[in-house]
């Protein structure tokens, strides 16, 4: 089945697409959490995640995401050797066995949040009267699976306790006490109680000298200070159950055999930028980009591509003739997903024409990656990768969110 995610994993690996090319890669584990990561009209934003893209960019390293539901999940892949470099709200005092890079964000840590009211005082709706007894310490939570940095291991007049959620974008301030960094306070718009100076590392292997020395000059080097600083100054938008949506189309993507969300977000987003009025300089209309001629020969018929149910409608239409036009020409099922993205931009002509050249220089012309993708020209032949790691992209970010959230969920009682 195209575009189908393999079963799930241990980590989000985002295997919506299979036989990726990855010889050289970094791979990176994020912990898509507050300020690290998340998604906007389909952008993928975070400081963490848009600071390390840059650095792939300039450098030329290929990454490969990985996405985990915790910290402690995150340093796991780690020192398991499943992954290069953990990314995301990692205090240094975690890293057994790992080696921290320099600061990459410094904080203050706050006590932010509210004082669970009593039980009885909720029955009655009278305020409790203060007992005469020195009450225990208010409880104060944090992530769990969370490594305590060494000041709160210090603190010992704060009854600080592991949360449900493994993630502080869950925290329930509105019923509970929490300990949070200042920047992500004020994505809620709260000010908190100063406790304790703080900073945020990435972690990799001890030994990884090279890798760590370019880590160390991306957080702190002279020559990336004016981009930390742009990317510090962005707003952080506040966390919300509606944050695991990709795009206000999401309920019009899904539900369609064959082609998961994921996928069909990437290719709207790399089309139209889910833009429903936008018209290319060569005439292609709205969301999914459709020609109208290719439209009325898929519709049978007028369509209105400025309506975005229509136009979706008609372009899964074409992704399925795709898939078919390589089934008929012996692609098989776990490698026409590349062939259909990469015809869905140019049409199936040039893909076509770069299969009798990757054939003709000795490569397999029933693979893309690898193989026809190494003689494919033109912005199609680029097309699969781009679309690929869209999808990958959302797949690992929205997976990750909805482990963590489904453990901050109270269990139903029987």
């Amino acid at each position: 089945m195209v575009g189908s995610p393999n079963p799930s994993m241990d980590l989000d690996r985002t295997a919506t697409w299979n036989d990726v090319w990855s010889a050289g890669n970094l791979r990176v584990v994020v912990v898509p959490d507050i300020g690290v990561m998340h998604l906007e009209g389909g952008r993928v934003l975070g400081y963490d995640v848009q600071l390390l893209e840059w650095w792939g960019r300039k450098t030329g390293h290929s990454i490969e995401w990985q996405y985990a539901a915790s910290v402690h999940e995150a340093l796991e892949a780690v020192r398991l050797g499943t992954a290069d470099v953990a990314v995301g709200p990692i205090p240094q005092e975690g890293l057994v066995e790992l080696t921290a890079t320099k600061a990459v964000r410094r904080f203050t840590w706050k006590l932010a949040g509210s004082i669970p009211e009593p039980k009885s005082a909720k029955k009655t709706g009278k305020k409790s009267k203060k007992s005469k007894k020195k009450s225990a310490p208010e409880t104060i939570q944090i992530p769990g699976e969370y490594p305590k940095p060494l000041w709160l291991l210090e603190a010992q007049q704060l009854n600080v306790v592991p949360a449900s959620t493994s993630m502080f974008r869950f925290a329930n301030l509105d019923s509970a006490l929490w300990i949070l960094p200042d920047y992500m306070l004020r994505s809620w718009g709260k000010k908190g109680i100063n406790l304790a100076k703080g900073s945020f590392h990435w972690a990799l292997r001890p030994g990884d000298s090279l890798l760590l020395k370019e880590l160390n000059q991306l957080v702190q080097g002279s020559k990336t200070r004016s981009l930390r600083g742009a990317l510090a100054r962005k707003p952080i938008p506040k966390p919300s159950d509606r944050d695991s949506l990709i795009s206000s189309y999401d309920a019009l993507l899904v539900g369609h055999d064959g082609w998961n969300r994921f996928t069909l977000n990437a290719l709207v987003f790399a089309e139209s930028r889910f833009n429903p009025s936008i018209v290319s300089p060569a005439g292609a209309v709205g969301l999914m980009q459709l020609m109208p001629a290719t439209a009325a020969r898929m519709n049978r018929g007028p369509v209105d591509l400025y309506d975005p149910k229509a136009n979706i409608k008609v372009g899964i239409r074409y992704l399925r003739y795709l898939d078919l036009f390589w089934a008929d020409r012996g692609v098989p099922d776990d490698q026409r997903l590349s062939f259909v993205m990469a015809s869905y931009n140019t049409g199936p002509g040039p893909v076509l024409d770069a299969r009798k050249r990757a054939k003709a220089k000795g490569y397999d012309p029933s693979r893309w990656f690898g193989h026809v993708d190494q003689v494919a020209k033109g912005p199609g032949g680029h097309y699969a990768s781009k679309t690929r790691g869209i999808a990958q992209q959302y797949q690992g970010y929205v997976q990750s969110w909805r482990r963590a959230r489904q453990r901050s969920m109270p269990l139903q009682q029987p």
